[in-house]
């Protein structure tokens, strides 16, 4: 427990221990979390899922790998996008916790609107990403830059990395209203 004076306040080197604690729960829980994900991406084939958007480009139907690490390292950079999903609500909450206590009551009651609007532009992103954007993309990519002298081999490593790192952009980009308003307040 913190030390804290007549006024509320704690000294700075108590500052820095709630925030170092802080800090390691919030690594125990993507640890966690990544453990988790890593089970899951491998229990539930989100592999497969995640390569429906490219399957029709594919002759075979499969992508390729080049290194014999290739598979485990998308499954575990798989693992820690999940990861970072699921502990999310923990980082969050320890984001919250340490810097709650320096707010004013008018100030915290946006934080909760926020944090709902935030989490769901970024679920809305991911979601017209994976349906919309990265089919478009890939079609585009696929057929219109096509020549007959040029044959595509895409692997699984090079694939998973642009699919995820589109996703995620697009996740991000939608929390720019929240941003916005944030700012404006």
């Amino acid at each position: 427990m913190t030390k804290r004076n007549p006024k509320g306040e704690m000294p700075f080197l108590d500052h820095l221990e709630e925030l170092r604690r802080r800090i390691l729960w919030s690594l125990a829980a993507l640890v966690v979390g990544t453990i988790l994900s890593f089970i899951l991406v491998q229990n539930f084939d989100v592999m497969e899922l995640l390569k429906e958007p490219i399957e029709p480009y594919l002759p075979d139907g499969r992508l390729h790998i080049t290194r014999p690490t290739d598979a485990f390292m998308v499954t575990l950079k798989l693992a820690l996008i999940g990861g970072l999903v699921f502990s999310a609500p923990v980082v969050i909450g320890h984001v919250w916790g340490f810097l709650s206590p320096a707010l004013y009551e008018h100030e915290k009651r946006y934080i909760t609107p926020f944090l709902i609007g935030a989490v769901g532009l970024f679920a809305a992103g991911v979601l017209m990403a994976y349906l919309w954007v990265l089919p478009v993309a890939l079609r585009v990519l696929l057929t219109k830059f096509q020549a007959d002298y040029l044959e595509y081999i895409i692997t699984a490593r090079e694939y998973f990395a642009f699919a995820s790192q589109l996703i995620i952009a697009f996740g991000l980009m939608f929390e720019v209203p929240i941003v916005m308003i944030f700012l404006g307040c």
